[in-house]
């Protein structure tokens, strides 16, 4: 896949994430701290997306369709897959719900791919904001569901391995 549709890809995908994190915050407007929880997670992402278009403007011309970033493919489609699944939920979903669907992205690799195209520009990711282990907390803090401790459990796991491999 070439560089700049990887850039385009990653930057909507941020944008769709940011906006199911706002629409879970509009539905906790009852819960002001749920709703704050979620409207951090949204700026974060938003941040993610301002931060690939700046790159995208910046290194316009030939790096960015002369340069194939390959073997991103799977990858995208489950980013797809989930964040599809994160749209689909109702505005009543759960806390549960919720919670499940931004794990169940947390999975995913949309972060690698980010901080690879990026990198691929000479570009500074933005510095992670750790969300991934907020939202696992958030998870464990939440009861006692084992699905959520699970995803919580995995979203931590994950966490701790890319700490060690910077």
């Amino acid at each position: 896949m070439r560089l700049d549709e990887l850039l385009a890809r990653c930057e909507a995908l941020e944008r769709r994430a940011a906006a199911i994190y706002r629409g879970f915050a509009a539905a906790n407007r009852a819960n002001p701290a749920r709703c704050a929880f979620w409207t951090a997670l949204a700026r974060e992402e938003e941040e993610h997306a301002r931060t690939i278009a700046a790159a995208r403007q910046h290194a316009a011309g030939p790096v960015q369709w002369q340069t194939r970033l390959d073997g991103w493919e799977e990858a995208l489609a489950d980013v797809e897959e989930r964040l599809a699944a994160a749209e689909a939920l109702p505005p009543a979903a759960t806390p549960e719900q919720q919670l499940s669907a931004a794990l169940a992205l947390e999975m995913t690799e949309i972060e690698a791919m980010r901080h690879e195209a990026l990198g691929a520009l000479d570009e500074p990711p933005t510095p992670d904001a750790d969300h991934a282990e907020r939202l696992a907390d958030a998870a464990a803090a939440h009861g006692d569901d084992p699905q959520l401790r699970l995803q919580a459990a995995l979203v931590r796991a994950r966490a701790r391995l890319a700490r060690r491999a910077r």
